[in-house]
């Protein structure tokens, strides 16, 4: 039993089960092991250790490169490197080990602006580069810490006029408050006073997509992303919409990033996790959609469920669906996910 497809609901990216069928994912890759052995024995070849490169980009909160930045990087177990900037503010640590790391930058120029410190792990990346975006912000007056939390339009360096500006903040009111056509108008005319508007584009594309009208919201997040290359809502919207249209190893790329640029959005590890389950990449799938879970991505616990089905690990698929159902009653779906759980703790029973 399989678990496919994605049903946007709501605000956001909530992911959804329509229904398990036997012939869903046939064109998944089946997941075998290569033994190589020598002429007269069987001694397996030991796989090399993968070598991970981790590069990103600092700036300033408008998206200016941060020139000769100084950027600090710690492993897991306190080893520390350092790298600086160069001008276009980019940096990198080759030959890296898998892993997580912390990140942190600071302006060389100004040592008064410093970037929130950035936990990241190389099993977010199914490539061997891992991209983190770090932003530099002042530091509050007689605080060692700097001014973090939402940032505000008004904190960019952008030159936006007042008037779309204004059309903004009454678009996200509106799209608060479940009134999508007015939200809908008020974003039009935020970007048509301000075309470079990109915050404005990632959102109405998310509106887009709660319509169901993927095409416009796609080409809304393509049109934030040549504006701001690792703005993290538009690159995840961007990776829903390649995920919706099967682009798997694409959606990939995009949800990675994401992550990079805000680490702490369960619904992007959710998507990611789907992403890699599409393609039966099964750690990465697991790690993803674990990870999810600390962010209570509850809908997580569906596809771990269909992981563990495909490995035949029938008590842990049911116990997923079970401790779905459990969190979430009266879910749109209960009726269906406790007939695949019964079906999953049906192989259980003995011949």
């Amino acid at each position: 039993m399989q678990v496919s497809c994605l049903q946007l609901k709501n605000r956001w990216f909530i992911c959804s089960l329509p229904c398990i069928t036997q012939t869903c994912l046939i064109l998944l890759a089946q997941f075998f092991c290569l033994n190589t052995a020598f002429a007269q024995q069987e001694t397996k070849i030991p796989k090399p250790p993968r070598i991970f490169t981790i590069s990103g980009q600092v700036t300033f909160p408008g998206g200016r490169p941060a020139t000769q930045a100084l950027v600090k990087l710690t492993t897991r177990t306190g080893v520390p490197r350092q790298a600086f900037t160069n001008d276009q503010g980019r940096f990198e640590f080759p030959g890296m080990d898998a892993g997580g790391y912390s990140l942190v930058a600071s302006s060389l120029a100004d040592p008064n602006f410093t970037s929130e410190p950035t936990e990241t792990d190389t099993i977010f990346t199914a490539t061997d580069t891992l991209n983190v975006r770090l932003t530099l912000r002042e530091r509050s007056e007689g605080s060692t810490k700097p001014k973090f939390g939402l940032i505000a339009v008004a904190e960019t360096n952008q030159r936006i006029p007042k008037e779309a500006r204004k059309a903004f903040n009454q678009a996200l009111k509106f799209k608060k408050d479940g009134e999508t056509e007015r939200a809908l108008d008020s974003f039009n005319r935020s970007i048509e006073l301000y075309p470079d508007y990109f915050q404005a584009l990632s959102e109405r594309g998310d509106l887009y997509i709660s319509q169901r009208k993927l095409s416009e919201a796609a080409t809304d997040f393509e049109r934030a992303l040549k504006i701001d290359a690792y703005y993290g809502p538009a690159l995840r919207g961007s990776g829903y919409c390649k995920l919706e249209n099967r682009e798997f190893a694409e959606a990939i790329a995009d949800l990675e990033r994401s992550i990079s640029a805000e680490p702490d959005n369960g619904g992007t590890y959710l998507l990611l996790g789907i992403a890699h389950l599409e393609l039966d990449h099964r750690e990465h799938a697991q790690e993803a959609l674990q990870k999810a879970l600390t962010f209570h991505a509850l809908r997580a616990h569906i596809y771990l469920g269909n992981l563990y089905a495909r490995q035949r690990l029938y008590q842990k698929a049911a116990d997923e669906l079970h401790a779905y159902l459990e969190a979430e009653p009266t879910a749109s779906d209960a009726a269906n996910l406790k007939d695949v759980e019964a079906q999953w703790r049906s192989h259980l029973t003995p011949k």
